[in-house]
């Protein structure tokens, strides 16, 4: 959460970004995208809520007050069977036979407890380090869905640079084929060309008008993407002019120490780690201490006996008005200790165990397939420029030949058809050169993430 609010910092402070009123930057577009992000919004939300449960856990110490109050009206018949006695002096037989009493009261009780714990068995402790390594686990992660959304939005910003160059052989092909056409009619008109050859200029101009086309469609679905990714305005992404060049990295480039993925599973297995520590104390007494104040009320209480007065005949009947306890004091110490629970504590540390053995097996899994992907990326990113040498060859080598066959047509050295066809063919070796460079771009991208480097510093 603190770096999203560090990069909302950086976005209210860049100037006028996204108000149409200045191009925004591939970094800014990054920015912006990060910030924007429901995905990774939802990730720091998780952590956020394994962070409340770490609190909770640090606050198993905190005391717990409560407090509860009861009424009841008691109304019971007690039946009474002992053995017979009789009242010295009084001579009055007690307990003849089963014997039953009447018993009616109004009792209340409340009562304010507090209770706290003082000690778990170590339990606590460790399951709060356990979560630890978890959100420790889950922030390196972060980074992670970081770099994937630098590389989408970076794939954007360089298509845009690559119809933009398209976008510009289209234009001087269309400005030559101009000249050459007019060139070509004056030519047919004195019966210097045939209607075929004539017909080459016009197929050659439906051809760069289709292409000019499926640019301008493209353009606008990769503006709307990026509109997606970071809400800035279109018109601003509209201006984007990005030239495409090839990105040049170091040749010995680092290992995978840096990916997120390695340093998450490190974090993982230590949590599991710690839960296999907790779940070892399941054998360890806990500590508990309490302390209740409390009232105790017996109101309009009554016993009716089966029993008279020995002179006068009357029945005996005990009453009382009120009874009460107020305050009442209870203050102590107790503990609970799991002497054998059915093996339950011993199953608990099993399965902790088999989840260290997984999260290391990940990890290994994890190191042998991110090796793979590095040699891969570095095995493409060298291909790719060697790729981009080979087409600049090409470039240059058709480059010539058009200037060439320029100068040969002007003086009809060779024909309107062969004039085009070195059109075509260095329109087709320019394109293909700007998608090398595409290429070798995106292999460079790909080999930052590959060795977990691709950060906002390193967009180019």
């Amino acid at each position: 959460m603190k770096c999203r609010l560090n990069i909302l910092f950086a976005l209210v402070s860049l100037p006028l970004i996204g108000i149409g009123q200045e191009v925004p930057t591939l970094a800014q577009l990054a920015e912006r995208a990060i910030l924007k992000s429901h995905s990774l919004a939802n990730a720091e939300l998780d952590i956020q809520s394994e962070r409340e449960t770490r609190s909770s856990i640090k606050e198993t110490y905190l005391p717990r007050v409560e407090a509860s109050g009861k009424f009841a009206h008691l109304n019971t018949d007690v039946l009474v069977d002992l053995p017979t006695t009789t009242l010295p002096i009084l001579n009055i037989p007690l307990f003849d036979g089963n014997e039953r009493f009447q018993s009616r009261s109004n009792l209340w009780i409340s009562d304010i407890t507090a209770s706290a714990v003082l000690f778990t068995g170590t339990k606590a402790p460790k399951f709060g380090k356990a979560l630890d390594h978890k959100i420790r686990a889950q922030e390196i992660m972060l980074e992670k869905g970081r770099q994937e959304i630098i590389d989408q939005v970076s794939t954007a910003y360089d298509q845009l640079a690559l119809l933009r160059q398209v976008q510009l052989v289209l234009e001087e092909s269309s400005r030559r084929l101009d000249i050459e056409k007019k060139t070509a009619e004056k030519a047919f008109g004195y019966g210097l060309i045939t209607s075929y050859e004539l017909t080459k200029i016009a197929v050659a101009e439906a051809t760069l008008a289709a292409r000019q086309q499926e640019y301008e469609g493209k353009r606008g679905l990769l503006i709307r993407q990026l509109h997606q990714l970071t809400d800035i305005p279109m018109d601003s992404l509209d201006a984007i002019e990005h030239t495409l060049h090839p990105y040049s990295l170091a040749t010995n480039s680092g290992g995978i120490d840096n990916r997120p993925e390695i340093a998450a599973l490190d974090a993982a297995i230590e949590a599991n780690r710690y839960k296999v520590q907790a779940e070892r104390t399941h054998w360890i007494p806990q500590v508990q201490a309490l302390a209740r104040v409390g009232y105790y009320g017996l109101t309009d209480g009554s016993l009716k006996t089966p029993y008279t007065l020995p002179v006068s005949g009357q029945p005996i009947h005990l009453g009382a008005n009120r009874l009460q306890a107020f305050p009442s004091y209870m203050v102590g110490v107790g503990f609970r200790w799991n002497l054998f629970d059915g093996l339950q504590g011993k199953r608990a540390v099993n399965k902790a165990r088999i989840e260290v053995q997984k999260a290391e097996n990940e990890r290994q899994e994890a190191e042998e397939l991110l090796n793979l992907n590095l040699v891969k990326a570095q095995t493409e990113y060298e291909l790719a420029n060697k790729q981009v040498v080979t087409g600049q060859t090409r470039l240059n080598t058709a480059q010539k030949a058009l200037d060439i066959a320029q100068k040969e047509s002007r003086v009809g050295l060779i024909k309107p058809a062969e004039r085009i066809a070195a059109e075509t063919d260095y329109q087709q070796a320019a394109l293909d050169y700007y998608q090398v460079v595409f290429n070798q771009r995106r292999a460079a991208y790909r080999l930052l993430m590959a060795t977990g480097d691709l950060t906002l510093e390193k967009l180019n």
